[in-house]
């Protein structure tokens, strides 16, 4: 990390956060507040938000997480009860098998648990421990980790404070069934859907390791466009189940006017990840910047 940027990041960031926690509480932000974060979004993306008329995709993301505090939210980026959501919208095959759900990490059965698992918090971004082979896992630091992200709220602990949507979500732990391509982790494909019709796919190969992305349009086009991750360097094969997966996405993005759907497809087998509001947290370049307003113009 640059060291002007990291010290900029210790400083302000939790003036933006204890602002929010403060003053703001559920209520939509204040001038005050709206200010702050422009500042942070003008040195991310270049150039002074409109939150009044915005236009770009990373204006109007940042007007949700400044202004919307419609509650679908809060139940959709639960990982837990987006579950319930997830089944009733497109059946229970679609969900990740779920092995174990509690609230202590104390209670965890690893000896029940296969050799191959996920771990996840259910309240924010990141919580996430990939198991691939128990008799390698320390418990005791597992169980530690765990409980520091159980004691933290993502919205009013990380980044400006403006992750609404995750503040009164109660965390829970949830354990999860461990999908493999090849034995590694399954690419991820992130339908981003606007009125209920995927426009772009971003797809992420091996995330959680040496991490390479590639984004197409609808038809599975390429796009020259990048967002601080490196480009796949080969030639990426449009899926056999490309189309059940975009009916997928768009049965899961209806009525929203925008929201990212994150599936897997694993031995043609489609399962659903998570969905989003909040892609990348406003923090995330769209380079060239052409495609920031594309994709605002598809936001209605």
């Amino acid at each position: 990390m640059n060291p002007i940027s990291g010290l900029y990041k210790m400083l302000y960031w939790p003036i933006c956060r204890t602002y929010a926690r403060l003053i703001m509480g559920d209520k939509p932000a204040d001038s005050v507040m709206s200010f702050l974060c422009c500042i942070d979004f003008w040195r991310v993306h270049g150039y002074w938000p409109h939150l009044k008329n915005p236009r770009s995709f990373e204006e109007k993301l940042c007007c949700r997480m400044l202004f919307d505090r419609d509650q679908k939210w809060t139940m959709l980026l639960d990982k837990w009860r987006v579950r319930s959501y997830i089944a009733g919208k497109v059946g229970s095959d679609h969900l990740i098998p779920l092995l174990w759900r509690g609230d202590k990490p104390e209670e965890i059965p690893f000896d029940e648990l296969p050799l191959k698992f996920v771990i996840k918090a259910n309240h924010g971004c990141g919580y996430n421990i990939i198991i691939k082979d128990k008799t390698q896992l320390n418990q005791v630091n597992t169980r530690l980790q765990l409980n520091k992200w159980l004691d933290e709220n993502f919205c009013q602990d990380k980044y400006l404070g403006t992750a609404w949507a995750y503040k009164n979500i109660k965390p829970t732990i949830i354990v999860e069934s461990f999908l493999e391509d090849n034995g590694d982790v399954p690419t991820d494909y992130k339908f981003f859907c606007f009125s209920g019709r995927t426009k772009y796919l971003q797809m992420n190969f091996d995330r959680f390791g040496d991490p390479y992305e590639k984004t197409f349009d609808r038809d599975f086009n390429p796009l020259d466009l990048w967002q601080g991750t490196r480009q796949y360097p080969e030639k990426v094969v449009r899926p056999d189940s490309y189309e059940d997966m975009v009916r997928l996405a768009e049965s899961l993005a209806k009525g929203f006017d925008f929201i990212r759907v994150d599936l897997y497809n694993v031995d043609c087998q489609i399962y659903v990840g998570e969905l989003t509001c909040y892609p990348g947290g406003g923090n995330v370049q769209w380079i060239p910047r052409k495609y920031d307003f594309l994709l605002g113009e598809k936001w209605k």
